[in-house]
């Protein structure tokens, strides 16, 4: 039998409210939330989310359902109130209420010491692993601003020592590193989705643990390197799974616990991940200003291939803000700087940062400064070097792009574009990726008005076929 679909609670708030009329008419129109997503060109998933108050809408969103479930715009009727809703809870509250924390705001402060940070990180832990309604923490657009010019004021923290709970040893911290390479290897071949659940309750279960133990200065140094870099990748999961607010919350706490390692390389590295995350939110001048901040941290902490990718990640954020020029200045820094790197000097974690890793980037800022022909002429050597599942769907998806008829684009070819789609739609069950599937689903919706074509109907059976697998299909 099929599990029987949650209780609403419309009641609750304007958001809840808006789910469960998405709920009503998509029952009173006899459709399945696989199907609904796929008549919005959206992810069953996200349906999901959206019925039971767990993601806001967009107002694009709500005109999409509207059309779908032929509403007669009831839903784009009641997204102000979801939009004031919203936005209430993004603005910074002036005072308290009663000294009660706020779910909004946790995680988002720089802490003054190593000590509050673990605190609150097993807060964060906590909250998520107890599977309180943490889907709905919001992302706010500042909050990156102060942890940054935190970190780049270089404090050193007072001495690491403690003497209370068991022993950690430094076997201790190299099994954190191990773990971090496998958690790293998952998302690549499966998506953000896959394992984040898995890596908050290993954070929950056993670093925190370690976190609250005995260790000498040099020891707790080490121990929190390795937790920064847990925590990055949880970031990294968290932003690849949609969970944008939650994202920027690790990502936080990580640069917080790399201060206190004194390890300025592996702040670069976070500082090149939270680049690319306001990147993807279209925030291209703080993507720049993360970028520069990465690049610097890197140069001081002896990591060039660090350095080198966050140059990359300017060039890139230079290139969402149609700056052509300095993204070529940007992209030769980084070339240049990848040229000095000695790989078997550089940290693990930063080793995969290799010139073809690069020459992806450089795909990726052909893509937003508008130019597809560059894309497609990348494309080949760029797509064979992809090696994990993730990052092939991910450039397939951008050639297939490329392809769209635009103004600007006269080499525009849509059965080309659809059956490039074509060879990955049958990958997505398997991928649990909300940002691969918004690109996915982007190319689908811009294909839409040539649903006549024998290519994008066949594009259509395929994504209608895997809208029945699991809760990331279609």
């Amino acid at each position: 039998m099929g599990q029987a679909p949650r209780e609403l609670t419309p009641w609750r708030s304007a958001v809840h409210f808006f789910g469960a009329q998405v709920r009503c008419w998509r029952t009173l129109r006899r459709l399945s939330q696989a199907t609904l997503g796929m008549k919005t060109h959206d992810s069953s998933a996200l349906i999901g989310k959206i019925e039971k108050g767990e993601r806001y809408p967009s107002l694009a969103l709500a005109r999409r359902l509207d059309e779908a479930l032929d509403t007669g715009g009831a839903l784009e009727r009641l997204w102000p109130q979801v939009e004031r809703e919203r936005a209430a809870i993004v603005a910074p509250s002036g005072g308290s209420s009663g000294g009660q924390r706020d779910l909004g705001d946790l995680g988002l402060a720089w802490l003054a010491t190593p000590d509050a940070a673990i605190a609150l990180l097993g807060e964060l832990w906590r909250v998520e692993v107890q599977r309180r309604s943490v889907l709905g923490v919001p992302w706010v657009a500042s909050a990156f601003v102060g942890p940054t010019q935190e970190w780049l004021l270089d404090r050193k923290d007072a001495d690491l020592h403690r003497q209370v709970g068991r022993l950690v040893g430094r076997s201790d911290v190299a099994a954190l590193w191990a773990m971090s390479e496998a958690f790293f290897d998952a998302h690549g071949r499966c998506g953000g989705g896959y394992a984040r659940s898995t890596l908050v309750h290993y954070l929950d279960q056993v670093v925190f643990p370690l976190l609250q133990g005995s260790y000498s200065d040099t020891v707790g140094r080490e121990l929190m390197a390795a937790t920064a870099r847990l925590c990055d990748l949880c970031a990294v999961m968290s932003f690849d799974d949609g969970q944008q607010g939650l994202a920027q919350r690790y990502f936080i706490q990580g640069l917080r616990l790399a201060q206190a390692s004194g390890d300025r390389s592996l702040g670069a590295l976070i500082l090149g991940n939270m680049s690319q995350q306001v990147h993807y939110l279209g925030d291209a001048a703080q993507a720049v200003a993360l970028a520069e901040a990465g690049y610097r941290s890197g140069l001081d902490g002896g990591s060039l291939s660090a350095a080198a990718r966050c140059a990359a990640m300017q060039a890139q954020a230079h290139a969402l803000g149609g700056d052509q020029r300095a993204c070529a200045q940007a992209r030769a820094v980084a070339e240049r700087t990848l040229d000095q790197a000695v790989p078997g000097d550089e940290p693990a974690w930063i080793r995969f940062f290799t010139t073809e890793k690069l020459s992806a980037e450089v795909f990726y800022m052909a893509r937003d400064l508008g130019r597809p022909h560059d894309v497609q002429r990348l494309a080949p050597d760029v797509i064979a070097s992809a090696g994990a599942e993730r990052p092939r769907v991910l450039r397939i998806t951008t050639l297939a792009a490329s392809y769209l008829p635009a103004e600007s684009n006269s080499g525009g070819d849509v059965d080309h574009a659809a059956e490039l789609l074509c060879q990955v739609i049958h990958t997505l069950g398997s991928l649990h990726s909300s940002v691969i599937l918004h690109e996915v689903n982007s190319v689908r919706r811009a294909l839409a008005p040539h649903a006549t074509r024998p290519s994008v109907q066949e594009l259509e059976h395929l994504a209608l076929n895997h809208a029945h697998g699991p809760s990331h299909a279609l």
